[in-house]
């Protein structure tokens, strides 16, 4: 797209992502994971804009192309800012109650070892673990079966014709309305209601909006990035809380 820095653009990021493809292969750490999903979406949502103006079936095709190694990264990802999440509140160990006197065996006292109770954030440390290894054999099948070769054939096709089109323009313009409008009606439902589920969509819905002005609406993204990313940031942080709540009730984490 003309006037779109190359730091910026659809050939930046097209080509970040198999760069950070590499990165993931090693270990499949936080870090590159983190790195690898937000130049998949950087892609996508260039290609879902530029579907609004340009017919070419390849926006479609690399678009549902990142989709698939994008979300296949999605339970990896959520099990490690589960994590993360964990060591950034330096929870107090909250111990469960000692086993009752009736269910305590010969067996299980000793006089060298001291009758322990669980750290319930120890537990969920050690459940999320085994999950973390679990998904990284998913992730590393997903990341096999990713046709690089094709990735890097759109990367040198696809910007070009991105570059025929004029970010500021009236369609993008449009586009932007229409998520804004969305974006709107699901944050009055967020505020009526204030679930879960409402405050998810709401995330989502600013998202998309977010990225239609960042890539294609310069002008009005100078105006409106901070407010948006400070948003979509709290927003961020109530679904990572929601998460990591369910998936401690799941694993019945809590002695009550």
């Amino acid at each position: 797209m003309k006037g779109t820095s190359e730091s910026t653009g659809l050939h930046h990021w097209m080509l970040r992502v198999l760069h950070e493809c590499d990165n993931v292969a090693a270990d499949f750490s936080a870090d590159p994971v983190h790195d690898l999903r937000v130049s998949l979406r950087r892609c996508r949502s260039l290609a879902d804009g530029m579907m609004a103006m340009d017919p070419d079936r390849n926006w479609k095709a690399m678009k549902k192309a990142g989709k698939k190694l994008f979300q296949s990264l999605g339970a990896l990802r959520d099990v490690q800012i589960m994590m993360e999440w964990i060591e950034k509140l330096n929870l107090p160990r909250a111990p469960s109650p000692l086993t009752p006197a009736s269910q305590v065996t010969p067996a299980d006292l000793s006089p060298a070892e001291p009758m322990t109770v669980e750290d319930p954030r120890a537990m969920l440390l050690q459940i999320l673990e085994g999950r973390e290894i679990e998904q990284k054999h998913i992730a590393r099948a997903a990341l096999d079966e990713f046709d690089r070769k094709q990735w890097r054939h759109w990367a040198k096709t696809l910007p070009g014709r991105a570059m025929r089109i004029r970010p500021g323009s009236a369609v993008f313009k449009h586009l932007a309305l229409e998520r804004c409008t969305t974006a709107r009606q699901l944050h009055v439902r967020a505020l009526r209601n204030r679930s879960q589920v409402a405050f998810h969509e709401l995330r989502i819905g600013i998202k998309r909006f977010r990225y239609i002005v960042e890539n294609f609406l310069p002008e009005e993204h100078k105006l409106w990035s901070d407010d948006l990313k400070h948003m979509q940031d709290f927003l961020v942080e109530v679904h990572d809380l929601d998460v990591l709540w369910a998936t401690a009730l799941s694993c019945h984490i809590f002695p009550d």
